[in-house]
C-alpha cells in the first residue's frame, strides 16, 4: 500500500510538472534539469538508505527520509523561479527511499516467498502510477497546477503514517548477519569488471536505464507542448496511460516468452521491433499526425517491454555463470550504475529536444542499434 501511494505521488507529479515549469518562464532544456536532478540525487544516496537502515533499523530510515521527501516536495510548491525548483527537486531526490522499500520486502518474506513480496511491489508499484497518471491530469486542470506538489506531499506522509503503525522492525542480529553476507566492497566490484560478460550486459542494462530516464516524461512534454500536439493535462494523462498499460501488458508477455526463447533472443527482438519503427521519427511530416505518433510511440513502448525483462535475466544469468557469490554485489552495481545513466538521460536529451523535437528518438534509435551489436557479442 505505501509502495502504491508513493508511485501515484510521483506520477501526478509527472503529469503537472510541465506547466510548473512553463509558469516559471522554463523550457524544455530546464524541464530536463529538473527531471534529472531528482534522479541523480536519489542515485547517489540509494546505497547509504540501505546501509544505514541495515544498521539503524528500516522504519526509521524511512522515516527519516519521508521526511526529506516531504520537505523538498512542499518547497516546490512555493518555488518562486527556476533555479529554486531545481534545488527543491534535488531535495526532494535526497528523500526518495526505493532500495530500502525492497529490502522490507526481503524482510517481510522469507527466502522461498520472495518472488512473490516483489510481485506485490512491482503490482502496487504499477497500480499507484496508473492511477497517478489519471489524477495528475486532473489536479493540474482543475485546480492550481503547482497542488500536483501538495497532493504528492499528502500522498507520502499517509505512507508515512502507515508505516510508522504497521512496519515491524526485523531482529538487529539477523539483519547484521544478513548484512556481512551482502558486503559490497571494492574487491567484490574489481572481481566483476574482470568478466567480460558481465560487462556487456550492464552496458545493456545502463542502455535500458537511460532509456527509462527520460521517454515518460519527454512524451508527457510533447504531448503538452504549444509547439507540438498542445493537449490539456486530462488528455495527455489518458494517452500516456494507454502507452503504460501497454508496455506493462507487454512485460508480462515478455517474461513468459523468456522461459521459452530465453532472454538474448527477446533482447533481438525487442531492440528490432524499436530500430524499425523508430525509423519513422526521419520523417516529420508524418510524425505530427497525433494519431500516427502515437502508433508508432505503440511499437517503441512494445519492443522496450519485450527488451526490459530479458535485460534484467541476462545479468542475472551472467552473474550465475561467472560470479554466483557476488550475485548481491553484481545487482547493487548495476542498479547503482543504471540509476546514474536515468538521472543524466533527461539532462542530455532535452537540449536536443530543444534544437528539434524529434532528435531524442532519433538517439534512441542509435542505441538501440548500438545494443543490439552489443547483444550479438555474446
Amino acid at each position: 500500500m505505501s509502495t502504491a501511494f508513493r508511485s501515484m505521488g510521483l506520477s501526478i507529479v509527472e503529469i503537472g510538472l510541465q506547466d510548473h515549469v512553463f509558469s516559471l518562464g522554463g523550457s524544455l532544456i530546464e524541464f530536463g534539469m529538473i527531471i534529472g536532478i531528482f534522479s541523480l540525487t536519489q542515485c547517489i544516496l540509494q546505497y547509504p538508505y540501505a546501509a544505514a537502515s541495515d544498521k539503524y533499523g528500516r522504519r526509521k530510515i524511512v522515516l527519516i527520509g519521508m521526511v526529506i521527501y516531504i520537505t523538498g516536495t512542499f518547497l516546490c510548491y512555493f518555488a518562486q523561479d527556476i533555479l529554486q525548483l531545481i534545488i527543491y527537486r534535488g531535495i526532494q531526490g535526497a528523500g526518495a527511499y526505493t532500495s530500502i522499500l525492497q529490502a522490507i520486502i526481503g524482510d517481510l518474506y522469507k527466502k522461498d516467498e520472495h518472488s512473490k513480496g516483489m510481485g506485490y511491489y512491482s503490482l502496487y508499484m504499477n497500480l499507484g502510477f496508473l492511477l497517478g497518471l489519471i489524477l495528475g491530469g486532473y489536479i493540474a486542470s482543475y485546480l492550481e497546477f503547482r497542488d500536483v506538489f501538495s497532493i504528492s506531499g499528502f500522498l507520502t506522509l499517509i505512507t508515512g503514517i502507515f508505516i510508522f503503525f504497521t512496519l515491524k522492525e526485523k531482529n538487529q542480529d539477523e539483519g547484521s548477519i544478513q548484512n556481512k553476507n551482502l558486503d559490497f566492497n571494492l574487491s567484490n566490484i574489481k572481481i566483476l569488471f574482470n568478466e567480460r560478460q558481465y560487462n556487456l550486459a550492464v552496458i545493456l542494462n545502463s542502455v535500458r536505464w537511460f532509456l527509462f530516464g527520460f521517454i515518460t516524461p519527454y512524451l508527457i512534454w510533447i504531448l503538452q507542448d504549444p509547439n507540438a500536439f498542445n493537449l490539456s493535462q486530462i488528455d495527455s494523462s489518458y494517452y500516456v496511460l494507454y502507452i503504460v498499460v501497454l508496455y506493462v501488458v507487454f512485460v508480462f508477455i515478455s517474461g513468459k516468452l523468456l522461459i521459452k526463447y530465453g532472454p538474448r533472443k527477446m533482447m533481438i527482438i525487442g531492440q528490432s521491433i524499436v530500430i524499425l519503427f523508430g525509423i519513422f521519427f526521419f520523417f516529420p511530416i508524418l510524425m505530427e499526425n497525433l494519431i500516427f505518433f502515437m502508433i508508432i510511440i505503440s511499437f517503441l513502448a512494445i519492443g522496450i517491454a519485450l527488451f526490459d525483462p530479458a535485460g534484467n535475466t541476462l545479468l542475472l544469468e551472467v552473474i550465475e555463470d561467472v560470479q554466483p557469490d557476488l550475485k548481491g554485489s553484481g545487482i547493487g552495481l548495476n542498479n547503482a550504475i543504471g540509476l546514474f545513466f536515468g538521472a543524466i538521460a533527461p539532462m542530455i536529451m532535452s537540449p536536443l529536444g530543444e534544437i528539434q523535437i524529434f532528435i531524442p528518438f532519433y538517439v534512441v534509435n542509435g542505441l538501440m542499434i548500438f545494443s543490439l551489436i552489443i547483444t550479438g557479442w555474446f
